[in-house]
């Protein structure tokens, strides 16, 4: 168990880092011919909320008996619909805010269905990542807007 712990840890830690590269990319102003640093963070980011979309997904079927099961479907496809949707948005502020505006309300779902099988590890774990998540986002999205 104690292995599983460390690796579901060490895996959401470093899924950070594509955002705190990229961000830090955009901001030195490091573009390669391959890497559009801006469209590398957008692309991530709706993969990662995706996802998580789909981890809520996992976590509902799990449940046995909660009378929300459906609206909870419903929300965890809806999520990777909007992640999708971001990236085909020729605005890619409007795509940051729309993936922030994801990851916030997704976690916040999650605190407040109390019957999601998780642990409060689990939980602090998907603030933190969250917090860093939309910090890097807020970031990215002065750079586009101001130019860094």
């Amino acid at each position: 168990m104690k292995s599983e712990k460390t690796i579901w840890l060490g895996l959401g830690y470093a899924g950070l880092l594509p955002f705190i590269i990229t961000t830090v990319m955009s901001w030195a102003g490091w573009v390669t011919p391959w890497l559009d640093p801006k469209f590398a963070f957008i692309s991530y980011s709706a993969t990662i909320l995706s996802f998580l979309a789909g981890t809520l997904w996992g976590r509902v079927l799990s449940l046995y008996a909660s009378n929300n099961i459906g609206n909870l479907l419903i929300l965890s496809n809806l999520y990777a619909l909007l992640a999708w949707f971001s990236l085909l948005l020729a605005v890619p502020a409007v795509g940051l805010v729309t993936l922030s505006f994801g990851y916030f309300s997704l976690l916040s779902i999650e605190k407040n269905c109390q019957n999601l099988p998780v642990d409060q590890e689990y939980r602090r774990m998907r603030v933190r990542l969250t917090s860093v998540a939309l910090l890097t986002h807020f970031l990215m999205l002065i750079n586009i807007l101001f130019g860094g």
